[in-house]
């Protein structure tokens, strides 16, 4: 009798079946590999100028001896390179490759829209994500969650740069030369927040991590809004969680807690290292 190719196997690293059993287990996997990696991110972890043997074999938590074995596999394939002089080891040009192609896979406006409806669903509640566009903050994505929400805004809104949470985060990471012309263009038209007030909301922003706001935008509407960031540490969206200005207890430590989690999550898999 025939088997499938996937049914019953051996797995080569275990020596036991691999019967498509339901239980939630570590798979068995190749030791040495996992080794490897731990040596590779250590190596990581010493900055960009590479590190000596000692160093990355304290990091990865291995012998002297054994570090140098795994390193002397990556020099030889290319993963990492030592320097002559300095006996120093630092990533090579494989594991350059590595990350371009890495990167080239990526899609930081997908990725962080897929972590802030993870959130959503996981709070029951609506959320919109924005990008700097043209004319300011300007919402690409937004997301009904489990309470009805009766705003006016819609993907291609534009949010005030000086009254929303979004806006905020915008000022705190962005360059002025970027943010003036439209806050200059918002007093033109009649919203004005002294410069004083921005800067406070701004250093607030940075200390916490987030920015809020409470009907400034929509009467009845609070925001909290959580930035995402790219591998150069800009600032390449907003994530915002929003809610019913009377559901005053709605935004609790942990529930801010969770979506700054989210946002950070974005992040890494775009390729921030912060």
């Amino acid at each position: 009798m025939s088997r499938g190719e996937d049914d019953d196997q051996e797995d080569p690293a275990s020596g036991t079946p691999n019967n498509g059993s339901s239980n939630e287990q570590p798979r068995k996997a190749i030791q040495s590999v996992e080794i490897g990696v731990r040596v590779l991110n250590a190596l990581m972890d010493c900055g960009k100028d590479g590190a000596h043997l000692r160093e990355v074999a304290e990091k990865s938590g291995l012998s002297r001896s054994q570090t140098h074995r795994y390193l002397l596999a990556f020099v030889n394939t290319g993963v990492v390179e030592q320097n002559a002089q300095s006996s120093r080891y630092a990533l090579g040009a494989f594991a350059v490759r590595l990350g371009v192609a890495a990167l080239a896979r990526v899609d930081p406006v997908q990725i962080a829209g897929n972590h802030l409806a993870s959130v959503l669903e996981e709070l029951q509640t609506t959320g919109l994500l924005s990008v700097w566009g043209n004319y300011g903050p300007t919402v690409i994505r937004w997301i009904d969650g489990g309470i009805p929400l009766f705003t006016s805004l819609h993907v291609g809104s534009v949010l005030p740069v000086q009254a929303s949470s979004t806006g905020i985060l915008f000022l705190t990471h962005c360059q002025r030369v970027l943010t003036q012309p439209i806050i200059d263009s918002e007093r033109a038209g009649g919203l004005v927040i002294d410069d004083k007030e921005l800067e406070v909301q701004t250093v607030k922003a940075r200390e916490m991590g987030y920015a809020s706001t409470l009907g400034t935008v929509v009467p009845g509407l609070s925001a909290v809004s959580v930035p995402v960031f790219d591998p150069d540490n800009k600032l390449v969206a907003t994530m915002s969680i929003l809610s019913r200005v009377q559901d005053k207890n709605f935004y609790t430590k942990p529930r801010i807690e969770r979506i700054r989690a989210a946002a950070i999550e974005a992040s890494r898999a775009i390729g921030w290292s912060g």
